[in-house]
This record gives C-alpha cells, structure tokens and sequence, in this order.
C-alpha cells in the first residue's frame, strides 16, 4: 500500500517494516517531500509525489500547528488523523474532524469532541506510545536516584516548576531538558507530571527505558493502560510530599522498584509501541466499509466545508497574533500571509455557502 504520511511521522518507519510504501511530506528537515511553511493546495502537493505515485492511504500525525494542505476531504482515499494536542486544540480540532474517516484520538477523555459524522467515520482511542529504535534499555549503571526531564516554564506550566522545586527542597532530583534516554538509563526512577491531565509521552518512554515511573494520578484512562504499583508508583496531584516519601521508599527497596519498572517494561513492550499503533491503524482500515464512508463524505462537502470555515477563521485568527511585532520583532510578514490565506480560505467557503442556500 502506498501511505502518505503528513505531519508528525510517528509510524513512517513501522509502515516501512510492514511492508508499505511510505513517503512523508511536511514542513520539516528531513521530509521524504519537503512542503512550504504556507498554506497550499492536494493538487499542488500531488504533483510533487514521484510519477505514478498515488496514496492509497493519507495519515496526519498531529504536529500541534493549524492545517496547511487544502482538499483533502476530497481525495477518493481513506483519510486517517492521530490526534494527539486536544488540550491545546480543541476549538479547532473539534471543526476538523470532519475531514476524515479513521480518527485516533491520545487522550481517552477528549474522543466525543472528534465525533463529527458518525455513519462515516471512526473515532478510537489510540494512546501515545514508545518508539522501540529510541527508547531502550542501555545497560548502564542506575547511579541517579530520580531525574525528570522536560521543559521548565513557569508561564506554561506553573505547577510544574512549583512541583519540581517543593521536591528538589527534600530530595536530590535531577531535571535538565533536552535527550532524556541516556539520563532516564542512568536513573532509578523517573519523575512524570502532567501538563493536562493526559497520559504524556513521558510516561512510556520512561518505563521503555527501564527506569521505575514515578507518575501523576491522571484520568483519560490511566487505570486501564497501567496499574499502580505493578507497572508503575503513582503520586497525588500536585502532591510533592508523596512524591518524596515514593522516591524514599523505592531508593531504599532495590528488589521492589527493580520489579515495578521490569514490569513497566514489560507492559509496554508488550502493547504501547508506535508498531503496535500502526497495526491498529491497519486493522481499523481492513474492518470498516471504507468505500461506503469515502462515498458519504465526497457527498456530504457542503456540511465538511462549513466545518472547515471554522477551522481557517480561528487559525486566520492565531496567525494574525502571532504576526504582530513585539518588542524583540517587527511584524512577522510570513505569519501575515499566512494568516491572510486562512482569513481568503474561510471567506471564500462562506461566500460559497451562502450562494447556496440562496439558489
């Protein structure tokens, strides 16, 4: 099968080992097909594949920015998005969904928002996952007794910092940014926290690792994926006094905690890597009427674009701030044109929209 894979390439290489024939096309280093940072057309993105090159599948993982291929709804080929910054993008991601047919949503708590036509689509819980080639066990000397590793930022994550500094106060946690899986190799025990109640990445690179996952209690299915004191330690919310006391008692009990992270381990391995989110995907696509859904979404474009309109006027909106100058920069005119493609975009659809409910 040949994949286009937009976006986020989480499952470029898993699709390669299973045989497909992949390529990735984004705004980034790297790309198979190198796209613009600026808004542009399927038609003028297809003419850029190899000659004879048609997907037989096109699959967005989520980059957390507004969309930048325009018609996609329309190609005659299953649509797939993994969707993964709800917490972020909800006002726009709930008007998006009606672009696909096969939707995997990260965060269990968020998978009504996606559910925009449901005689033509799928929404399915897809959790986040470990990428088995960058996150393993080394085989170095677990010398650190807990390290976090992530971005400090008081202004995006004020319970954070607080976090980290009422714990680093009682006990010797080590926290740096940037490569976390030599740091989480050296490291008895790793210390997770939440930015919005999801179940991060973090959370299987770290057991992946083999460390000992010292995590926050979060909702959007936790319980079902892992379970407190087998796979992983759970800590209450905001609650750096237990974290301590957990990092304590692990430090002082080898046997203990070398079980609860083999265990960790073992779960992920044996259900939270991105192979097995591709599979998924794949199994999805072989058990739904695809041809069927394809036909009612090419029928039902009206209602799609109304949606769509949505979508380009609120990120017409967030081009349009972030294009204004500041006291570092003058005005960003690649953000202002961007921002003026969307605001074309959106007032083109709802000129056309009202032609029609007019005739």
């Amino acid at each position: 099968m040949k994949i286009l894979h937009l976006g986020n390439p989480y499952f470029r290489q898993d699709f390669k080992a299973l045989g497909h024939d992949v390529i990735w096309a984004a705004h980034a280093p790297g790309a198979d097909l190198v796209l613009p940072g600026t808004v542009m057309s399927r038609h003028a993105l297809l003419a850029q594949l190899p000659p004879q090159w048609f997907p037989d599948l096109v699959l967005l993982g989520d980059d957390s920015i507004q969309p930048k291929i325009v018609g996609l709804e329309s190609l005659p080929v299953p649509l797939v998005w993994y969707a993964i910054d709800s917490h972020l993008h909800a006002r726009w991601h709930r008007s998006y969904a009606a672009v696909f047919d096969v939707i995997l949503v990260a965060q269990k708590n968020w998978l009504p928002i996606y559910r925009a036509d449901g005689d033509r689509q799928v929404v399915a819980w897809g959790p986040l996952f470990c990428n088995v080639s960058e996150d393993r066990v080394l085989g170095l000397e677990r010398t650190v007794p807990l390290t976090f590793v992530g971005t400090m930022n008081a202004a995006w994550n004020p319970r954070r910092v607080e976090l980290v500094a009422r714990i680093q106060a009682r006990y010797p946690l080590t926290v740096q940014s940037g490569a976390y899986c030599e740091p989480f190799n050296r490291s008895m025990m790793v210390l997770n926290q939440s930015v919005a109640d999801d179940i991060n990445f973090r959370t299987f690179q770290a057991m992946a690792c083999g460390a000992l996952l010292l995590t926050e209690r979060v909702d959007n299915g936790f319980d079902e994926l892992f379970i407190d004191r087998t796979h992983c330690v759970v800590y209450g919310r905001d609650c750096a006094e237990q974290a301590v006391e957990l990092a304590e008692y692990y430090q002082a009990h080898a046997a203990e905690r070398e079980c609860i992270a083999r265990q960790g381990y073992e779960a992920v391995m044996a259900a939270h890597t991105s192979r097995h989110r591709a599979e998924f995907i794949l199994h999805l696509l072989s058990t739904r009427p695809l041809h069927d859904w394809i036909g009612r979404r090419c029928a039902r474009q009206l209602s799609i674009q109304s949606h769509l309109a949505s979508v380009y006027e609120i990120s017409a909106r967030k081009y349009q701030h972030a294009a204004k100058p500041t006291e570092a920069a003058a005005v960003n005119p690649q953000r202002a044109a961007v921002a003026e493609q969307y605001r074309f975009l959106a007032d083109t659809i709802r000129e056309q929209l009202g032609q029609t409910a007019a005739a």
